[in-house]
């Protein structure tokens, strides 16, 4: 077992505090958050003790031991007095209900394929059964949710807004949509429409990555409408 005040591993390390460190078993346990109950030796050591203990049962050694064996000098001389019997029933009370807390059923449903589990006591608490196919139908449908929302929450672009969209250029036009898009809530592919561009060439117009046609007169629907359009006919 590892010690924490050392880093050193040893079997059994109740004797080994006790000798390098001078603390005792339970003032090693609390100093490194270790339960009372907790075994400082390891399990091969323990289940050796246990051969030696079972082996000695009957023999001369042991009625000797149960002849001069006193319990309520073995109980005094333990670290940790026994508590008082109030407490101890407060305690078994608490314990029953603190079971029956962490043994309640939960049964989730999987909203997509309807699929049922029981999460673990104080695990990550899924929403799907972690099929990749119910994981893309849950984002889609909180995808469409927060379009809608949003659809109702934020006002249109003004006529004013709208123009400036369709000709500012450069940083004029990249200050305008970051403004657009953190004050005011506009989703970035409402702006990009706006703009006329895509919604990826905006990205990478923010990013830096790209100057789309931005730096240009980009086609409006009137420019759309008088483009003039040629016939490859045959004569």
């Amino acid at each position: 077992m590892l010690c924490h005040e050392c880093g050193h591993r040893y079997r059994s390390l109740g004797a080994h505090v006790s000798r390098a460190h001078g603390m005792s078993a339970a003032e090693y346990k609390k100093a490194h958050g270790l339960s009372r109950s907790r075994s400082l030796a390891t399990t091969a050591l323990r289940e050796t003790f246990s051969q030696h203990a079972s082996a000695r049962v009957g023999t001369a050694g042991w009625q000797r031991f149960e002849t001069a064996r006193d319990p309520q000098a073995a109980a005094h001389a333990r670290t940790f007095p026994p508590a008082p019997a109030q407490t101890r029933r407060s305690q078994a009370t608490q314990s029953v209900t603190n079971g029956k807390a962490s043994r309640k059923i939960v049964v989730r449903t999987c909203p997509s394929c309807g699929a049922q589990w029981c999460p673990l006591p104080g695990g990550y608490a899924r929403k799907t059964c972690r099929a990749p196919e119910c994981i893309r139908a849950l984002a889609s449908r909180a995808t469409r949710d927060q379009a809608r929302r949003h659809a109702v929450t934020i006002r249109p672009l003004t006529d004013h807004e709208r123009h400036q969209l369709r000709t500012l250029t450069g940083s004029e036009l990249k200050h305008l949509v970051i403004s657009l898009k953190n004050d005011d809530g506009f989703m970035q592919r409402t702006l990009a429409a706006a703009v006329g561009i895509s919604g990826a060439g905006l990205s990478r117009f923010l990013s830096g990555h790209r100057v789309p046609s931005t730096d240009r007169p980009r086609p409006t629907a009137s420019t759309r409408a008088a483009k003039p359009t040629y016939a490859s006919g045959r004569v």
